[in-house]
């Protein structure tokens, strides 16, 4: 008998998505009424009869006799069942809630669905049902098959396929797989292939394979990769290692290796290691190392540590740093800051510590922060300041803050308040908004507020903006509120923009420029009507500045035709000058003529003569003669002939 528990996501915690048994045995699931919930007609396993068994052979046993043990046999399962679920709770649980089931045959199997279908508790029911459910499909796929699709549609008919598919194919790969793929596209269609490909892929993996890059239509290819190579390399790494080599460059090919490498360090770190290490491919070698030095340290952590420091200089070295620092201090996180300090100084050795700390204030709140509190001034130790205060914050808000008060005033300690108190602005923005208003005076308080107050916007717009245009400080307000517009614009640029008559002209000018640039990212139509009919002045210029900046960097020619449609205007020379200055690398000779467009002669010339100049060193020829034939002021073309 073969096992393998899937886990589903269900609303209490977690699910057993189904149970692949491997039992060679024949024969149809026994009438018996399934319960349903709704009114939705659905068919029951009474429409599900099992077939006359064929031939009549001798029996040693009476019929009186057959039907005492078959009764027993369902009343011992059923009793078991019932017992393991009164002491549920842990693996072993699971495993005889498997062994259990896995003991019913066509005889008992659908008294056994009756009473996991009678549960009440829906923890009970999602960890028995997916088990029935695989086991029927291994006694009888076709029974079972069309019951699950019978059931009526949703999160039950879904887990329901799925566990079906799950016994059919430890039993049937290939008429599991050639039946998932008829299902219509969506997740139960995708888990259904990803199942039918890991059970073919236990005794033909390159099949497998090969049918996997022959479907179109898969959503989540990435999911069936990983279940199909997982397979493969537990049952011989090296093959496995090479067919993932010979995918094709891209994702595919960089998560096959993944994989392997994780899977194969299980089993045989050392041979991992090696083939990873010896990858042509500098790409692929870099992640399938990173995979291995992650997993080792999951078991090792100090040979890994000594791994991930042999390798030579690059991103494959510090990353593979930055994940032993992580899986180290889970299980000992002073051995591991030992480690990571006497690390080179680098931007690896500042988050292999941060990481670390990380861990251990998490574990030991009160060591953490005194050691961090210890360390000498400079990049690290802001670092790890910023580290051990998110992750106090996560756990006591209050606690956070008292420690970061009693640090030296710094840079440090600014950016530690912020993010603690940010943090805060989240459970009680409120609460968070007084105390940045009483913490300091000065820059401090005024980017602690705008800090609350931005966090707060996002989750509650209006109660954030309501608190801030009732601040008595006209200078802290206009500070402000541009930023909560700004946070309400990251979602709603629209709204943002209707609230913008709530400030003051000072505060609308830094406000708009946020505003623009957010619309315009995702509807620069809707950005570039809603600019055009502010009236002309800083507000509208700002606003056409950060629309051109933004549009450009995804239609160039999209961002040109909006332009030729505005009348002249100093809001106009200003978008235009930022237009010439972002297309000038790609196309001078547009920028050229898009710059000698500007009404103001002064900003005309001088964003002409900017182009002109980088124009000359890249194609002086084309340059020159443009210059020639330009309208240029004759001492203008002198000089700028005069730079080739």
């Amino acid at each position: 008998m073969k096992a393998i528990l899937l886990s589903i996501s269900a609303a209490l915690a977690v699910l057993l998505f189904g149970i692949l048994i491997g039992r060679e045995s024949v024969g149809r699931a026994p009438a018996r009424p399934r319960q349903f919930t709704n009114e939705s007609p659905a068919k029951t396993t009474a429409d599900f009869t099992p077939s006359p068994s064929k031939g009549n052979a001798p029996s040693l046993i009476s019929p009186s006799s057959e039907k005492v043990a078959e009764k027993s046999a369902k009343i011992d399962i059923v009793s078991g069942l019932k017992e393991a679920l009164a002491h549920s709770g842990s693996r072993h649980t699971l495993t005889t809630l498997s062994n259990l089931v896995d003991s019913a045959d066509t005889t008992n199997i659908a008294d056994v669905l009756a009473f996991a279908q009678s549960l009440t508790r829906p923890q009970d029911k999602n960890l028995v049902l997916p088990l029935v459910f695989g086991k029927w499909a291994e006694l009888n796929p076709a029974d079972a098959v069309a019951f699950a699709q019978s059931v009526p549609a949703g999160p039950e008919r879904n887990r329901a396929i799925g566990s079906v598919v799950s016994g059919w194919a430890e039993k049937d790969p290939a008429a599991a797989f050639s039946w998932s793929q008829q299902l219509p596209p969506g997740q139960v269609r995708d888990q259904a292939i990803q199942t039918a490909i890991g059970a073919i892929a236990e005794k033909d993996p390159h099949g497998a394979l090969n049918l996997l890059q022959n479907m179109s239509g898969i959503r989540n290819r990435q999911a069936i990769y990983w279940s199909l190579f997982s397979r493969w390399t537990a049952n011989d790494p090296s093959a496995a290692a090479e067919g993932a080599s010979r995918l094709p460059a891209g994702t595919p090919r960089e998560s096959a290796l993944s994989i392997v490498a994780s899977n194969w360090t299980a089993q045989d770190p050392e041979g991992a290691f090696a083939w990873a290490n010896a990858l042509p491919n500098a790409q692929a070698r870099n992640r399938a190392l990173q995979s291995v030095v992650s997993s080792w340290a999951y078991r090792d952590p100090e040979k890994a540590a000594s791994l991930a420091v042999s390798l030579p200089p690059g991103p494959a070295r510090e990353q593979s740093i930055g994940q032993v620092a992580l899986q180290w201090a889970q299980s000992d996180a002073r051995a591991a800051l030992e480690w990571a300090r006497d690390l080179p100084a680098s931007d690896g050795q500042i988050r292999a510590i941060s990481s670390v700390l990380q861990s251990w204030a998490q574990l030991e709140p009160a060591a953490a922060a005194d050691y961090v509190a210890s360390m000498p001034g400079g990049r690290l130790q802001e670092s790890a300041i910023n580290s051990v205060a998110w992750q106090l914050a996560n756990s006591d808000v209050q606690t956070a803050i008292a420690w970061v008060q009693k640090l030296p005033a710094s840079s440090a300690r600014q950016s530690a308040m912020s993010n603690v108190v940010s943090q805060w602005a989240d459970v009680d923005p409120h609460a968070a908004a007084d105390f940045a208003m009483q913490s300091s005076d000065g820059r401090t308080n005024v980017a602690l507020v705008q800090s609350v107050t931005t966090r707060w916007a996002r989750n509650d717009a209006q109660a954030a903006l309501a608190w801030a245009g009732n601040l008595s400080d006209s200078s802290l307000r206009d500070a402000v509120l541009p930023n909560v517009l700004g946070a309400v614009a990251e979602t709603d640029p629209a709204k943002a923009a209707q609230m913008l008559s709530r400030l003051s002209s000072g505060a609308q000018e830094n406000a708009v420029g946020s505003i623009a640039s957010q619309w315009a990212g995702s509807d620069p139509q809707g950005a570039s009507r809603w600019a055009t009919e502010l009236p002309e002045g800083k507000s509208r210029q700002r606003a056409f500045e950060n629309i051109v900046n933004r549009w450009t960097q995804t239609d160039v020619v999209g961002t040109g035709t909006w332009l030729s449609t505005l009348p002249q205007s100093e809001s106009r020379d200003a978008a235009v000058a930022d237009y010439s200055r972002a297309i000038s690398s790609s196309d001078p000779q547009s920028a050229a003529q898009w710059a000698d467009s500007i009404g103001n002669e002064g900003m005309r010339n001088g964003q002409i003569e900017s182009i002109l100049l980088k124009w000359l060193q890249s194609d002086a020829r084309a340059a020159a003669a443009w210059i020639s034939n330009s309208s240029l002021p004759d001492q203008m073309k002198a000089r700028l002939l005069g730079q080739k």
